[in-house]
């Protein structure tokens, strides 16, 4: 489970960082919750802090109240150094820039007329990073196979049985599994999509592609 958590003032723009999310995350809702907040307070921190699943941190730095980069801060205080933190602000990078020493961040959009594109980056980044260590495991012939989610190019039906090929880079896996039952391990993953019947696509791994 992947937990968004979404600190912002403006009611507007929380939705539409829920917009950006949603259209990045197509898949069930089963498999992420959005959390969003308009202050911060002790009661906030407790909720937060008893949120489940991987987190992915949205904050924006000119939230009135308690200094959201300071809450940043705490969030690595407390030990968690692997959830991504996204930081929203409308000034200048110049304005800023100095208040951003000693946080671990991993990105700053600024709102400008690029920011729905920067910030829908952002979340493909920061979702790599809390999946990172995802991998499709199978056994066949008394052989287990780990397949890191990141190394899977696409998934093919074979034609004389209920088996599916895995393509990878450098290999490709026999698996004796429909297609069916691989897209229900894979569906709460948005990398990967299922093109027609026979076959399902890491998005990650497409460089381009031709309509016709």
């Amino acid at each position: 489970m992947n937990s968004y958590i979404i600190y912002d003032h403006d009611s507007d723009m929380r939705d539409l960082y829920i917009k950006v999310i949603k259209k990045f995350l197509y898949t069930s809702s089963d498999y992420y919750k959005i959390y969003e907040f308009d202050k911060y307070d002790s009661e906030v921190e407790k909720s937060i802090e008893h949120i489940e699943g991987t987190r992915i941190y949205i904050i924006n730095i000119d939230t009135p109240g308690p200094s959201p980069l300071d809450i940043a801060r705490q969030i690595r205080d407390r030990g968690d150094f692997i959830s991504p933190i996204i930081l929203i602000t409308g000034k200048k990078r110049e304005e800023i820039i100095d208040k951003l020493q000693n946080i671990l961040f991993l990105d700053i959009i600024f709102q400008d007329e690029e920011f729905v594109q920067n910030l829908y980056r952002s979340i493909k980044d920061a979702y790599k990073i809390v999946t990172r260590h995802s991998v499709y495991t199978f056994s066949s012939f008394d052989e287990v196979y780990r397949i890191p989610y990141k190394d899977i190019y696409y998934i093919m039906k074979n034609l004389n049985d209920d088996s599916v090929t895995i393509f990878t880079k450098d290999d490709t896996y026999l698996n004796y599994v429909t297609v069916k039952a691989i897209e229900r391990t894979l569906k709460e993953d948005p990398r990967f999509f299922k093109t027609h019947r026979s076959c399902i696509v890491n998005l990650y791994n497409v460089l381009s592609y031709d309509k016709k």
